[in-house]
């Protein structure tokens, strides 16, 4: 597979696209005797693979991780999913979101961003800390634009561990338990990370040999944005509430990550629809600084200002 090869499948017609999934889904179901779930976060990319999926394994298990950090939109569709008879388990994580950012810390700026700000404060003279910083000469893209170094000095903690414990974990334990391997809404176009995966794989299934369960399938890689649309409207697919109130993208509802942009509007969305979850959350801890005050930092790098601070913001 090349980078070429991928951008070919990406240039499908829908229903080129449609006929690819539902043949990785069937393989990868036969090759596992069944033993697979559907990752399913109730956004529409999930909603669409839950879809596809249905239409030739109807009863197929899909599993919903409640984090706590969901838009109400997103549990209240997940649940009249499940109370209209799909095969759908909820799981929950070990921690809250408020444990987990008193522990770990703040999701901020990106994921990558985040999580190397905490590797240079757990170890600045290690080789990755220290190649991040540009202290040592190399290719690796994964370094921290300056505007975003003062991180590693501030009193509370920066990092990516938001993902680990509140979704990874408790789809590991899942899978561990159950035996199952996941069926995953992940698209190549979504970052140069994932494309090189897809490459690297050679296509949309992975295959583990020696332990099965731990195989996974996407097969929406070959997917772009607008096929998601599209399937939508053509099929006329049920989605979440939320994205009929503006949402763009959904995910935890208070993750950090991307609100330094001025187009994202996750924040002034949550603001508007749900002022008392708002305050909550811009009240979490990390280290006696609340999330607000993180936040409104790093607005203040791009001249932007949460959406309460803000007198002069036309929400809608």
């Amino acid at each position: 597979m090349t980078h070429k090869e991928l951008k070919e499948r990406q240039r499908w017609s829908l229903d080129q696209k449609i006929d690819h999934s539902l043949g990785t889904i069937d393989q990868f179901y036969q090759k596992l005797n069944g033993q697979v779930y559907i990752s399913f976060s109730g956004g529409k990319d999930s909603t669409v693979l839950y879809w596809l999926a249905r239409k030739i394994y109807p009863d197929i298990k899909a599993v919903f991780c409640n984090t706590g950090n969901e838009y109400p939109d997103i549990v209240k569709f997940v649940r009249g999913m499940e109370n209209e008879g799909m095969n759908i388990e909820i799981i929950r994580p070990k921690m809250t979101p408020k444990e987990v950012i008193a522990n770990y810390g703040f999701p901020l700026v990106s994921k990558e961003t985040s999580g190397i700000i905490n590797d240079i404060r757990v170890n600045q003279n290690s080789v990755r800390s220290k190649r991040a910083l540009g202290l040592i000469k190399t290719s690796y893209r994964g370094t921290v634009p300056q505007k975003w170094q003062y991180l590693k000095n501030e009193p509370f903690k920066t990092s990516n561990r938001c993902c680990d414990k509140l979704k990874k974990e408790p789809f590991h334990k899942y899978e561990h338990n159950a035996k199952f391997a996941p069926i995953l809404g992940i698209m190549a176009e979504e970052s140069n990370q994932r494309t090189t995966d897809y490459v690297n794989r050679g296509g949309c299934n992975a295959f583990n040999n020696k332990e099965l369960h731990k195989s996974k399938s996407m097969p929406l890689s070959i997917w772009l944005e607008q096929d998601i649309w599209g399937c939508i409207e053509k099929y006329n697919i049920p989605i979440a509430e939320i994205y009929h109130k503006g949402a763009k993208r959904t995910g935890c509802m208070f993750c950090g990550y991307g609100c330094q942009f001025p187009d994202d509007n996750r924040l002034k969305l949550v603001y508007s629809l749900y002022p008392k979850f708002y305050e909550t959350f811009m009240n979490y801890e990390n280290n006696g600084v609340t999330y607000r005050e993180a936040i409104r930092k790093v607005l203040s790098i791009n001249n932007l200002t949460l959406p309460d601070e803000d007198r002069q913001l036309n929400l809608f």
